[in-house]
């Protein structure tokens, strides 16, 4: 310090001083906040518990409140684990459900292709019923022009019997 000048001295004394001012007055506004802060919770917890004892009486009365509430939470959460496990059962059960769905869905495509097969089948059995039935119309009617084509020969040979019959005077 002993080459500075005095004017340099001072300010650096002021600079310090400023420093050191402004430091201290942001901790005491930290102070002030955390503090505050802890008085506003502290505040409202005891808010809080003026209006219930207004309404209820005494503190006993809100410690029972509490507990009855604790142990509506903890009789809820025991229900909301039953509901998951039966929430997990039923969609246990609704997969199994899909793939009985999906297996009889496929057993019905394929029984659907059987019928459709032995309709085909049926179709052409009728078709060849119905083409013999056409041919043993066909051979009746052939059978009958043979009958009576032969019923005519037979006419026709009855007549030429007598004629072979015939007595010739000699």
């Amino acid at each position: 310090m002993k080459g500075l000048s005095i004017n340099a001295i001072i300010l650096i004394a002021i600079a310090l001083f400023v420093n050191t001012g402004f430091a201290v007055k942001m901790f005491n506004k930290y102070h002030k906040m955390k503090e505050s802060g802890y008085l506003r919770e502290k505040t409202f917890q005891e808010q809080m518990e003026q209006r219930v004892m207004k309404c209820f009486g005494n503190r006993e009365e809100l410690h029972n409140l509490i507990r009855d509430f604790v142990q509506y939470r903890e009789a809820a959460e025991k229900i909301m684990n039953s509901f998951k496990d039966q929430s997990q059962q039923l969609n246990l059960a609704n997969r199994k459900l899909e793939d009985s769905k999906r297996k009889f869905e496929d057993e019905k495509g394929q029984l659907q292709k059987e019928i459709w097969i032995l309709e085909d089948s049926l179709t052409q059995m009728k078709n060849t019923i119905r083409e013999k039935d056409w041919k043993i119309y066909e051979l009746i009617e052939n059978l009958e022009t043979v009958k009576e084509a032969l019923l005519k020969r037979q006419l026709e040979e009855r007549s030429e019997v007598p004629s072979r019959w015939h007595i010739s005077v000699q």
